[in-house]
């Protein structure tokens, strides 16, 4: 039997040839999925550590004892063991000890830590030397930051103390890379102060001071130091370990270190649901494209053997009517085919792998390593053996067919059952996978492979449909003497082989367009997001003592509001709270990047939240205030209780409350407070009466408000009485028990008899008040109406709603963005909020400078395109583009189907047509029929892109965090679409039709002049 299965290989080496290419695709396709995506979860876990912040790489374990001496390396301490047999293998260990305190030198002082670390010389430059270990009697070497030296006023050699222990300076160091992980963000290199005195050298005076591995102390008492050991993730624990695995491991050492009663923290758990979120998105994508290149290949099998064997029918019919038994047949048939299956496996295991490799190279956002194991060999396995599966099924109808249908040159047609059984089983896998789509959640099982099960299912009916159309036509054609074109649309209809043809054909485009209109959705997607949540073309985040401060720095780097915009963003804890945008509004139009979603234009928004303001805000300078009160009340009936007066001044470092310096008698008397923050310039907020209880009528009249310096030098008068009894500069904060009318000279406050009184303010009026805003319309409230939010201080308050918006910028689809002047005037609290400042693209280069210039610490910088570019490096955007890859091999494997069946059938096709070309038929009516497929293809195929587009396109995940402020587009670029993907395949396609019926007609003229 072997020699009979070797000789036929022999016989039919081109069609052994052919299975063995077409099966080597299918298996390296099915061995490209697993490679590619251990390579890409390998490049997304070492991305999503690159951008980790340093706690969600660490876990960290601390002693709670606190124990005496200088902090020194704990290496051979009860703590170090213990950490060590709770470590997990392969994390790596960083331990170390640390004491808090003050630092003293002849210029200064600083708060600061005393730290021990292990590996700290060989992360930073250093001027001088690293501290060395001294012995008991012997001054302590430490290693301070440049900035702590000179706020310290010490050099190398010099010495300070650090709480009443005197240490000396071994050397000066700059951290060599401070996004290192091992400098844990801020908790060692400190970020500077906002102010006129910060500078763009990293760090600040409160940079952690290093000590030495031992320096025994004469009083050991004198510090006390607590030990820590950081354990690291390492990049090849997230190479060769699951993210689940990772985070059982991490829930194991915590609960065992909580139960030695040592402490741990971290937010390691983040990294690793980031990770594994990823890396399954990123699998259930490529499920799909793997999937479609295997079936298309198995299908080009299908339709290449089920040709050949149909040229075989009368030869397998003689055998039988010459009594060879079937199951010689089919053990030939098997033998046959399952050389080139087995020779198959592992040449696909090395296309899949090398197509992985080269796939990698191109889209993954960081190096990862391609290789060969088991699930990859097993991939391989299943789609070779599919492929001989594909193989004996296009034989089937033969080795199992009556002599009397094996021995007709036109094969009888399927009818019954049996004809349609192929159609229900693929319309039924295709409507199930498209329900468990549709039904939400995360796609998994059928729902993964759902738009490749309803182009298949779509593209086998409509074959069906075609074949009956093109029966019908070429009849119609013929009898109407159209003989080119009838003759090839009977031959088409006549062979069953052309059905799956077509509808192969028909999934090739489908496919091909589906994925490339995804990829067009995702681009779209991917920049209408970041623009959204960007919200301006560059936004740097920064560190200001104030609003008024940031209001300042921003107006002054950029006096002609061209290119910068402050802004203050706030976010809420709960889900019923309204997210907050405070603009510069006279530069949001010019700054922020419109987009159509908001449903309004960015200069309304700016025109309605900034009105005219109803008053001027009241500036004054001095250190000190005095407020001339003449107050009514009855002290003996307040008994204990006493009055007291509080103003809320808002000055560059912030706004605060302050105390009178003495209580409110009922008296005229002048109260004074010392404000030394408004020496250059401070903004009156408000003033209050503070009674917790008002047992009598309480009446205060206030008529004179002057500052001075704290020598009582420049002397000035801020408010006048006449401006006090200007009722129009002032808002009563409550008028249900509060009062205000005005004399001549003064503004008169009346507390009416109150048990539980709440403090009496009045409010300069230099805002409007409720704010006016603009809000989006999920949250429900109608135009016209106020609307509970946090202000920029936190403090609850309301807006005025002059405008609803589908959409805001950095907000999204919820939030309230108003005034950021006037919600800093109404605010009575210090800061509350992420602090920015935006950027068009045409900011000078030199724009981060004159911001520093202006006292603003840079603490991050983001852009809309580096935004943009993160979620193009997602596991949901890699599976994007790897299906893409599958799609445009999935029409050169459509081609070579084309061609397979050609090339199988042509000897026959040139027989039939030279005994027509000797019974007269024209040259011009011999064609190859090959032509009507692709017309075919080319309509069904667009008809299926359609019907897979509005069933699945509600279940495509494009985004690994699964949501996004912008409605994802409806329909891609139907232009571009055509134009880059549909026209060019359709185009390959014919040339392929031509270039076969030329052969076809080549072949006919030279037999036919013979």
């Amino acid at each position: 039997m072997l020699t009979v299965i070797w000789g036929a290989i022999a016989a039919r080496r081109a069609q052994a040839l052919a299975v063995l290419l077409l099966t080597v695709l299918a298996s390296a396709a099915a061995a490209a999925a697993p490679s590619y995506v251990a390579a890409a979860g390998q490049a997304l876990a070492r991305y999503e550590a690159s951008r980790a912040t340093p706690n969600e790489l660490r876990l960290r374990l601390a002693d709670p004892v606190e124990y005496p001496g200088m902090p020194g390396d704990p290496a051979r301490t009860p703590f170090a063991d213990r950490v060590r047999q709770l470590t997990p293998a392969g994390f790596e260990v960083v331990l170390g000890a640390q004491s808090s305190g003050v630092a003293a030198g002849r210029s200064g002082r600083v708060t600061s830590t005393l730290v021990f670390r292990a590996g700290v010389c060989e992360r930073v430059t250093v001027s001088g030397a690293c501290p060395r270990a001294t012995t008991r009697g012997q001054v302590p070497e430490v290693m301070v930051s440049a900035q702590t030296a000179a706020r310290l006023g010490v050099a190398v050699g010099d010495q300070f103390t650090f709480g009443v222990v005197p240490v000396r300076v071994a050397g000066v160091y700059q951290p060599q890379d401070v996004t290192d992980p091992f400098w844990l963000g801020a908790e060692y290199i400190r970020p500077a102060a906002a102010g006129p005195s910060s500078t763009p050298a990293v760090g600040s005076a409160e940079d952690a001071v290093f000590t030495a591995e031992a320096a025994p102390l004469t009083d050991d008492d004198a510090l006390l130091h607590r030990s820590t050991a950081d354990l690291y993730v390492t990049e090849r624990l997230l190479d060769t370990r699951s993210a689940s695995d990772l985070r059982t491991a991490v829930a194991v050492v915590t609960r065992d270190a909580s139960r030695a009663g040592l402490g741990g923290g971290s937010s390691l758990s983040l990294l690793l649901d980031r990770v594994a979120v990823q890396r399954g998105q990123l699998a259930d994508g490529v499920t799909l494209g793997a999937g479609l290149l295997v079936l298309l290949c198995w299908l080009v099998l299908f339709v290449a053997v089920s040709s050949a064997a149909d040229q075989r029918r009368p030869e397998q019919g003689l055998l039988l009517l010459r009594g060879v038994q079937r199951r010689r047949l089919w053990a030939l048939a098997i033998g046959e085919h399952a050389v080139p299956v087995l020779i198959a496996i592992p040449l696909g295991c090395l296309g899949g792998v090398a197509a992985a490799t080269l796939l990698a190279a191109r889209t993954l956002p960081a190096r990862a390593d391609v290789g060969v194991d088991a699930t990859v060999i097993g991939f391989a396995a299943v789609g070779a053996v599919g492929a001989l599966a594909a193989v004996l099924l296009a034989q089937l109808r033969m080795l199992s067919g009556s002599v009397v249908d094996l021995l007709r040159r036109v094969p009888a047609r399927t009818r019954g059952w049996r004809a349609t059984i192929g159609d229900v089983v693929a319309v039924s896998v295709a409507v199930a996978a498209v329900v468990q789509l549709r039904s939400g959640g995360s796609p998994s099982g059928l729902a993964l492979v759902a738009p490749v099960a309803g182009a298949f299912a779509a593209g086998v009916l409509l074959a069906r449909v075609a074949m009956i159309i093109g029966a019908a036509a070429g009849a119609a054609l013929l009898a109407r003497g159209r003989t080119a074109t009838g003759l090839a649309l009977v031959q088409v209809a006549r062979q069953p082989r052309f059905r799956p043809l077509i509808a192969l054909l028909t999934v090739v485009v489908a496919m091909l367009a589906f994925t490339a209109a995804t990829s067009e959705v995702a681009s779209t997607a991917y920049t209408d997001r970041a623009v959204v949540e960007v919200g301006a073309p560059r936004v740097v985040q920064v560190d200001a003592t104030s609003r008024s401060h940031l209001l300042k720095a921003v107006r002054t780097a950029d006096p002609e509001g061209r290119f910068a915009m402050a802004a203050v963003v706030t976010s809420v804890s709960s889900a019923a709270g309204t997210p907050l945008l405070a603009v510069d509004s006279d530069r949001l139009a010019t700054v922020a990047a419109p987009h159509p979603s908001y449903g309004v234009s960015l200069p309304d928004v700016a025109r309605k939240i900034h009105p005219a303001a109803p008053g001027e805000p009241v500036y004054f300078r001095g250190q000190l205030l005095d407020l001339v009160l003449f107050t009514s009340f009855d002290a003996e009936a307040f008994a204990g209780n006493k009055v007291r007066l509080a103003v809320t001044v808002a000055s560059a470092n912030g706004t605060r409350v302050v105390a009178s310096l003495k209580d409110v008698e009922p008296a005229r008397q002048a109260y004074p407070f010392q404000v030394p923050e408004c020496a250059q310039e401070c903004r009156l907020v408000k003033i209050e009466i503070v009674a917790p209880v008002v047992s009598r009528q309480l009446e205060v009249h206030f008529e004179e408000l002057r500052s001075s310096d704290e020598d009582g030098g420049r002397e000035m008068v801020v408010l006048t009485g006449a401006q006090f009894a200007d009722l129009t500069r002032w808002r009563l904060s409550d008028t249900s028990t509060t009062r205000a009318s005005a004399t001549t000279t003064a503004m008169v406050l009346t507390v009416d008899e109150n048990r539980r009184a709440t403090p009496a303010a009045i409010s300069v009026v230099d805002a409007p008040f409720p704010l006016p805003g603009y809000l989006t319309r999920s949250t429900g409230t109608p135009l016209g109406r106020a609307h509970p939010y946090d202000g920029v201080d936190g403090t609850p308050t309301t807006a005025s709603v002059q405008g609803l918006a589908d959409r805001l910028p950095r907000l999204g689809g919820t939030g309230l963005v108003v005034d950021l002047e006037y919600a800093d005037r109404l605010a009575v609290a210090s800061q509350n909020g992420s602090e920015e400042v935006w950027l068009t693209s045409s900011a000078p280069a030199d724009v981060l400078d004159r911001l520093r210039a202006q006292g603003l610490v840079i603490t991050a910088d983001r852009t809309t395109a580096a935004v943009r570019q993160e979620f193009d490096r997602q596991g949901a955007a890699l599976a994007v583009r790897f299906n893409l890859f599958a799609a445009l091999a999935g029409v050169l494997i459509g081609a070579a189907g084309l061609v397979a069946m050609a090339a199988a059938e042509q000897r026959t096709r040139v027989a039939m047509l030279v005994a027509l070309r000797r019974q007269g038929l024209p040259p011009r009516a011999v064609r190859g029929g090959y032509g009507w497929p692709v017309a075919v293809a080319a309509v069904s195929g667009g008809l299926v892109t359609v019907m897979i587009w509005l069933l699945t396109r509600g279940g495509q995940r494009l985004f690994s965090d699964g949501r996004s402020p912008v409605p994802l587009p409806d329909w891609p670029d139907v232009g571009r679409l055509l134009l880059l993907f549909t026209v060019p395949t359709i185009t390959l396609f014919a040339v392929t039709a031509l270039v076969l019926g030329r052969v076809v007609a080549a072949s006919v003229r030279r037999r036919s002049s013979r």
